[in-house]
């Protein structure tokens, strides 16, 4: 029954493996079904209301939409955007910049924003603004008309401007709708480039977008390293945006954006429902209604305030209301499924390992049982199961210890378990090391979604941290047996007057003493009771400690019991001398505080700066990186500040 748990450990190993893996898939599976589903505004103020929404690319036509209003579900008419009562206000945003010519070619972007024109419903109201004329006051070219020929005669008797500044044509897009009418608003920008002259900053442009409840649509052409990391990033932050580049010609993503857009739907529902509640609602208070939209197989949920109007991020339902840490049990049978696989492995798992690693039953019960009646067979299979054990674990840690022979670090590694005081062999411990290592990769694995350097990353720190904390223990144990080291020289000096012999009061100060220090004399003394030579017992006592000043002593005591003398004497002069230097090096500590302060913070200055600039206005400080000229100014920088940084260490650096 025994060998049946390394079998059960093998199954959970595979089963955990499963369960890590199909539960992340299948809440992925789960949580992306329909995400192309999106609400764009809803309208409960009129006895009809009316949502907004862009359907799922692979939704089947004709699909009825449902409006689930607080468990009741409501049937909705659904029509085209261009037929509904809700108007249509779109910004179109040319680069038409000397560097988006240079990279891109502007006859390109003009054929795009026409092409995308082309797909405009007549009657949509649209404004035009050039980002290229370098100036960092944009006006718009022309103002908002249903009237799409000013438009496009307009885009065709355009040139090539200046500098581009597309980050303040967007904030002067979204502050247009200001004075424009309510609807669906869409700002289109047709880039070239990164809009590098812009005074506006990415996020107060986002800001602006957010406040007007517009949606960032951005053409792109289809070239490497052009750098609109800032593009894509705004338009996923704002409800509606859409990021697309040109497989060849940006005409094409033009027209596929105008394509989404033209399918922009609008539902008609009675709003009855959300009446109800409202009227039953408790001390009066309306407060906000849940609605979920169902459109074939996807849905959203929104939150809206009875007889308003939701856009934007408005639509979002606050998080805390509605969800639950029980939330996970509502998704699919076989997200389910995965999950309890991977509860029961890691049980499994746990109670294999257990069983096998654990040490031997020494309870009452167990210890009695040898005077009682024996199972010869039970007993057998028992005495095997002991001895399979102790064999795994032996060639674990044989074949560990060969590994860290093989890397010259035996001796080393078994002198810091020692002084840090970890009982353990150095095969157990790289053992251990590397079974935290494979974990660590395991779940960073897993838990990033299969990104490896995030797996490495972890591992990384799993291999470190081991070894940091060894030092660590090392480090500790040593400033202890260093502040000890004066009263245990005393304490051994007293025996010695009270006529005790060395050895005799080394064994008084191992049974009287504080630890860790009194340990080590009682080792000391041990090895010398079972024939160790003494002196060598003492050059192994101050190996282990580490201690200079131990070191001068027992080279003291040598000398001592080889011409003779007043030992005690000499014990105490020694503690006298180390007594005086540590105070000594606390005086010396506290008059150079203030300059390992100045120091530390000089250090540190020039990082915080950075960071508080960073912050403050990231389009300043990216200049840093953005060239050759400032890397080697950051490199430079480093390189003066650690100058710095050694110098000022050896001034205040004292030795005594």
């Amino acid at each position: 029954m025994r060998r049946s748990k390394y079998l059960a450990a093998l199954i959970a190993l595979f089963a955990l493996f499963f369960g890590l893996v199909a539960a992340p898939l299948a809440a992925q599976s789960t949580a992306e079904d329909g995400s192309d589903f999106e609400v764009l505004r809803v309208d409960l103020t009129a006895d009809t209301g009316l949502v907004a929404f862009r359907p799922n690319a692979d939704a089947e036509a004709g699909t009825g939409l449902i409006a689930n209003i607080e468990g009741e579900q409501v049937a909705a008419d659904v029509v085209n955007l261009t037929n509904s009562p809700i108007d249509q206000l779109t910004v179109l945003v040319v680069d038409n910049s000397e560097t988006a010519d240079t990279v891109t070619g502007y006859t390109q972007i003009r054929d795009a924003a026409l092409a995308y024109l082309d797909t405009v419903p007549a009657g949509t109201e649209v404004m035009l603004i050039f980002a290229g004329e370098g100036s960092q006051e944009v006006r718009p070219a022309v103002a908002f008309t249903a009237d799409h020929s000013r438009i496009r005669e307009a885009l065709s008797s355009s040139g090539i401007g200046s500098a581009p500044v597309t980050w303040n044509a967007v904030s002067t897009a979204a502050s247009a709708f200001a004075g424009a009418g309510d609807g669906v608003r869409s700002v289109v920008v047709f880039a070239g480039s990164e809009g590098a002259a812009s005074s506006v900053a990415p996020t107060v442009a986002q800001g602006a977008l957010l406040s007007a409840n517009a949606s960032l649509n951005v053409v792109r052409p289809d070239i490497a390293n052009l750098g609109l990391a800032d593009f894509r990033a705004v338009s996923n932050a704002v409800p509606g945006g859409v990021f697309l580049g040109g497989s060849g010609d940006m005409a094409e993503a033009a027209s596929d954006l105008g394509a989404i857009h033209s399918g922009t739907l609008v539902g008609r529902f009675g709003t009855g429902a959300v009446e109800a509640i409202n009227t039953t609602a408790a001390q009066g208070g309306a407060g906000t209604t849940q609605i979920i939209f169902e459109y074939g197989s996807a849905s959203e949920r929104v939150r809206i305030v009875p007889d308003g109007i939701a856009v934007g991020s408005g639509l979002v339902p606050p998080p805390l209301a509605e969800t639950s840490r029980f939330d996970i049990l509502s998704g699919s049978g076989a997200g389910l499924i995965a999950i309890a696989l991977a509860v029961v492995a890691v049980l499994m798992f746990s109670f294999a390992m257990l069983s096998i690693f654990a040490g031997d039953d020494d309870t009452l019960n167990n210890t009695l049982a040898a005077y009682g009646p024996q199972d010869a067979a039970a007993s057998a299979a028992e005495a095997e199961f002991q001895t399979q054990r102790a064999k795994i674990i032996e060639q674990v840690v044989e074949k560990a210890e060969e590994a860290a022979a093989a890397r010259g670090n035996l001796g080393e590694t078994t002198s810091l378990l020692e002084k840090a005081e970890i009982p353990l062999r150095v095969g157990e411990a790289f053992a251990i090391q590397v079974g935290l290592v494979v974990a660590a990769l395991f779940l960073g694995f897993v838990l990033s979604g299969g990104n490896i350097f995030s797996a490495l990353a972890l591992g990384v720190l799993a291999a470190v941290i081991p070894t940091m904390y060894i030092k660590f223990k090392v480090g500790r144990r040593a400033k202890a047996l260093e502040k000890q080291l004066p009263d245990t020289l005393n304490l051994l000096a007293s025996t010695l007057k009270a006529g005790y012999s060395f050895v005799q009061g080394m064994d008084a100060v191992g049974n009287e003493g504080d630890e860790p220090l009194a340990g080590e004399f009682r080792r000391t003394v041990n090895e010398a009771r079972l024939g160790k030579d003494l002196d060598v017992a003492l050059d192994d006592l101050a190996e282990r400690v580490g201690s200079i000043d131990l070191l001068w002593a027992i080279v003291a005591i040598k000398i001592q019991r080889e011409v003779g003398g007043n030992l005690a004497e000499l014990l105490t002069t020694v503690a006298d001398t180390m007594t005086a230097r540590t105070r000594l090096r606390g005086e010396v500590a506290a008059l150079t505080a203030e300059g390992r302060v100045s120091a530390l913070v000089l250090m540190m200055l020039p990082f915080g700066l950075g960071v508080a600039m960073y912050f403050l206005n990231p389009d300043y400080i990216s200049i840093l990186w953005s060239g050759t000229f400032g890397f080697a100014a950051i490199g430079g920088a480093l390189f003066s500040m650690a100058v710095g940084g050694l110098w000022m260490r050896k001034i205040i650096d004292i030795e005594i």
